[in-house]
């Protein structure tokens, strides 16, 4: 096939999809982690893959800062590590949110729920990765 014909729309060209379609196609392989808040609402959690650019950036530094946790509860924190990964992780949230200011706010600063909301937050996104990488 030529360019020529591709950039025509010629009938040769069967691989047409819209951006729609593949915005569909990438809400499916790397889902958000939706949480129903108090007064109905909810706060979805964008996955890291989805994040604009400068987000990600973002959210993959603070996520290193988090690393050294990784695998602790909280009884394994010290009073100054606890502070540091709630305002990492608070700050992660407020970040991946559409309403992520709200969610932390209901969070009010509950070590095990923050923990807990970022385990599964990072489960999804950890999904997302590996699907999108076996296509």
């Amino acid at each position: 096939r030529s360019a020529t014909n591709i950039m025509k729309g010629s009938p040769e060209m069967s691989n047409m999809f819209t951006l729609d379609s593949i915005r569909e196609e990438a809400d499916k392989s790397f889902r958000p982690v939706v949480i129903e808040l108090s007064d109905g609402t909810e706060c979805t959690l964008a996955n890291l893959l989805r994040l604009p650019r400068k987000q990600r950036i973002e959210v993959t530094k603070l996520l290193k800062k988090l690393e050294k946790y990784e695998g602790s509860d909280k009884d394994d924190l010290e009073d100054d590590e606890v502070d540091l990964f709630l305002d990492t992780a608070t700050e992660v949230l407020t970040i991946v949110g559409d309403r992520g200011k709200k969610l932390v706010d209901e969070i009010d600063g509950d070590l095990t729920v923050t923990m807990k909301v970022m385990e599964k937050w990072m489960d999804s996104t950890s999904a997302g990765e590996a699907s999108g990488s076996e296509s």
